[in-house]
């Protein structure tokens, strides 16, 4: 879309809270297992009080159950490639 010289762009400035959700106590840079379980918790109770959307909360579970099934498979790896190591090193004595 092409604009003339006289004509001017309606700029549009969103909130800059829009999509922040207060779900977390304080910075994390690594969220652990535990700390998706609080915040968990602390997403049903703020979608049943009326202060996330449910678009937001969805998203939000999306995300929270991707992220644990990550968790989860890393460390199910990481507990495999110690076990063959053990059996290996067993079956070698």
């Amino acid at each position: 879309m092409k604009t003339t010289q006289n004509e001017q762009l309606d700029m549009v400035h969103l909130p800059e809270n829009i999509n922040k959700i207060d779900i977390f106590n304080r910075n994390i840079r690594y969220l652990k297992i535990k700390d998706i379980k609080k915040s968990y918790s602390k997403l049903i109770q703020d979608f049943c009080a009326g202060n996330v959307r449910g678009e937001d909360a969805r998203t939000l579970a999306y995300l929270f159950s991707t992220y644990l099934t990550i968790i989860r498979d890393t460390e199910s790896e990481e507990r495999l490639v110690k076990l063959e190591k053990l059996v290996q090193a067993q079956n070698e004595n």
